[in-house]
């Protein structure tokens, strides 16, 4: 009987050990941050389960309003990448910051490469005139864009962890044919739309609207609400053209986009940018864009 408690013991404290030295495993991966949760689903699959990854951005907050909370700054405290999108807002006014709190961390810009579009714009009847501001950073909602950012991803992470770069080499030749596969869906589903306005609030879809050639109208103006003589211009340009939809991120108010969306007897089309799964989120994007 005591033989047998003391054989119970043993193998407890062993599977013990085993469990604890399992979860200081998991604890010492190498910690990154992403700015958003969009550059999680693509670090995620290049990375596989081979580092600690998190996205600065809580799940539901608007990036073009979004500062770092103290809790927040806590995700950097022991990261030793950040892979930077480039141009989101909150990252040109707190990327120092970020730099300053945590002086050993690394910070990639993963849109190195990417041909970057000028400013939040508008294009109204006459295609080419536009108002630029700063740079568009919404280049995850682009197949072409994404290829571009897991290439520079592959390599960050190749040269931090070189014993497992052909594994990340690997993942980012799996992740390229993901986004072709995306990018003929979307073709495929637009096919007939060259040159379709998307009238829209907040100019998230620039880049895509490039890819497959829209045309994005803007109802924001220099990231403001629009003014009543715009919202009447607006109103005339999308009767001119037969817009029946009015596209808006998730996370913005729907107030102006629905007085427009009844001046035009059509209705408001809303989408999530930010959604975790970016493969069926583009194919989805896809699909409301051609029966809107």
């Amino acid at each position: 009987m005591f033989r047998n408690i003391f054989i119970f013991f043993i193998l407890f404290t062993a599977l013990s050990l085993v469990s604890c030295q399992q979860k200081t495993v998991d604890n010492n991966k190498i910690q990154l941050t992403v700015s958003i949760i969009p550059q999680k689903y693509l670090v995620t699959f290049i990375a596989g389960d081979k580092f600690d990854i998190q996205a600065m951005q809580p799940i539901g907050s608007n990036h073009e309003t979004y500062e770092p909370a103290p809790r927040d700054m806590e995700k950097i405290s022991a990261s030793k990448l950040y892979l930077a999108l480039g141009a989101l807002d909150f990252e040109m006014a707190w990327l120092d910051r970020f730099k300053a709190s945590n002086p050993a961390m690394t910070v990639i810009n993963t849109s190195e490469g990417i041909q970057m579009i000028s400013g939040h714009h508008h294009e109204d009847e006459e295609a080419d005139e536009q108002q630029n501001h700063g740079i568009d950073p919404h280049t995850w909602l682009s197949p072409s864009c994404m290829k571009v950012q897991a290439a520079n991803i592959s390599k960050a992470l190749s040269t931090i962890d070189t014993a497992n770069a052909s594994f990340y080499n690997s993942n980012l030749n799996k992740f390229n044919q993901t986004a072709d596969s995306v990018d003929r869906l979307i073709r495929e589903k637009l096919a007939g739309s060259e040159g379709k306005s998307i009238l829209i609030f907040h100019p998230a879809l620039a880049y895509f609207a490039r890819d497959y050639n829209l045309i994005q109208i803007s109802i924001e103006q220099d990231g403001k609400e629009p003014s009543p003589a715009y919202l009447a211009e607006l109103v005339k340009t999308a009767k001119g053209k037969n817009i029946k939809a009015v596209f808006i991120s998730k996370e913005f108010d729907t107030r102006n986009a629905e007085v427009i969306a009844l001046e035009i007897k059509g209705k408001v089309v809303v989408f999530d940018p930010m959604a975790d799964n970016w493969a069926e989120n583009m194919i989805h994007l896809a699909d409301l864009i051609a029966s809107n």
